[in-house]
């Protein structure tokens, strides 16, 4: 599983300016009613969340969050599964986390859940070699700007999990 955040710029010392960002653990599939904490495989017929948590912090974090909260109230966090071997990519939603503020610390974490709903995604079928039923999951989190040029966004994404849907009839 990968992540990565832009802009990510790390400090090349104790004082210089910096702003980075992290994805917390694992993003978390869990079926309703949850088994245990967490899914590698979910019933098609049944909705399962999506969790995810985030971090941004360094120097730069308290300037940057404040100027963007002027015009951009909230993080956009979707998440999407690519389909591994045949089958379609598909959207499987999004929800939006308030920025915060009026005043932000070096460090600003968090977190969302996606609530996706049964049948969103196809199951695998062993005699069927159009649907694979396994899925890659990738989660973003995104906030715009506004702020003059490209630059000022900033946006994370996470790698992984993969999922394998099927419906245990």
């Amino acid at each position: 599983m990968t992540d990565r955040f832009d802009p990510n710029i790390p400090p090349r010392g104790p004082t210089d300016p910096a702003i980075e960002g992290e994805f917390l653990g694992i993003v978390a599939v869990t079926e309703r009613p949850a088994i245990g904490s967490s899914n590698l495989v979910v019933n098609r017929s049944k909705p399962f969340d999506i969790d995810v948590s985030w971090r941004v912090f360094g120097n730069l974090v308290p300037l940057w969050l404040t100027a963007l909260s002027v015009q951009t109230k909230e993080w956009v966090v979707t998440a999407f599964a690519e389909s591994q071997g045949p089958g379609d990519e598909v959207s499987l939603g999004e929800v939006r986390v308030p920025i915060g503020g009026p005043t932000f610390a070096q460090s600003e974490t968090y977190s969302a859940r996606l609530e996706v709903p049964a049948f969103k995604l196809p199951e695998g079928d062993p005699g069927n070699t159009t649907q694979a039923g396994v899925y890659k999951l990738v989660v973003t989190a995104f906030l715009n700007s506004e702020l003059g040029e490209v630059g000022y966004d900033m946006m994370g994404y996470h790698d992984g999990p993969i999922i394998k849907v099927e419906d245990p009839r």
